[in-house]
């Protein structure tokens, strides 16, 4: 039978563990106002947070009664919580929303400098292509010009004349075509 101290520092290793879950529920929760999660991200979140929480638990009551399950372990989780949320939990959350304001406005400056870097070292090199593309654009302007009037004026000099003749050699071609086919069928 255990003594009384040891009852009492199990029922307050109990306690101590109900007002550690209750801190980690209240993170958690501002974690995902903070950072507005998705349905997946939410489930994956009470998973991870579920599977935390029993294990402290777990080790505070191997460390405090070695792993007995008794009626004062419920009420000593019930109370840590309890007390939790009536004492700590304003202020707490309050620390935690201000913490995670400062997380977010100190990543979208980071993002913020990051984009200004790339967009510093990338400037010679938009420089160089602006500075190629340019008359390389213009040439093929022109040379589509050039080459739609070629063409216009190739098929005025000698594209008719082709294919005036290209139009005789296939009737030809097919004139002989089908004296073979009807020689073949006798």
């Amino acid at each position: 039978m255990e003594s009384l101290s040891e009852q009492f520092l199990a029922f307050a290793a109990t306690v101590a563990a109900g007002l550690a879950a209750g801190f980690f529920y209240n993170y958690y929760r501002e974690l995902r106002r903070a950072f507005k999660f998705r349905k997946r991200a939410t489930i994956l979140g009470d998973i991870v947070f579920w599977l935390v929480t029993t294990a402290m638990i777990f080790l505070a009551l191997l460390r405090g009664n070695w792993g007995e399950v008794r009626l004062y372990v419920f009420v000593g989780l019930f109370l840590g919580a309890f007390f939790y949320y009536w004492l700590l939990s304003a202020p707490v959350s309050r620390f935690l929303r201000f913490k995670f304001q400062v997380v977010k406005k100190t990543w979208r400056l980071f993002l913020r400098c990051m984009r200004i870097i790339w967009t510093a070292v990338l400037f010679p090199f938009r420089l160089i292509i602006l500075a190629v593309s340019f008359p390389l654009e213009f040439l093929g302007t022109l040379l589509k010009k050039a080459g739609r009037k070629f063409k216009t004026a190739w098929y005025n000099l000698a594209g008719k004349r082709i294919e005036r003749g290209l139009v005789r050699a296939r009737a030809g071609l097919s004139r002989l075509l089908f004296w073979r086919k009807g020689k073949k069928e006798e």
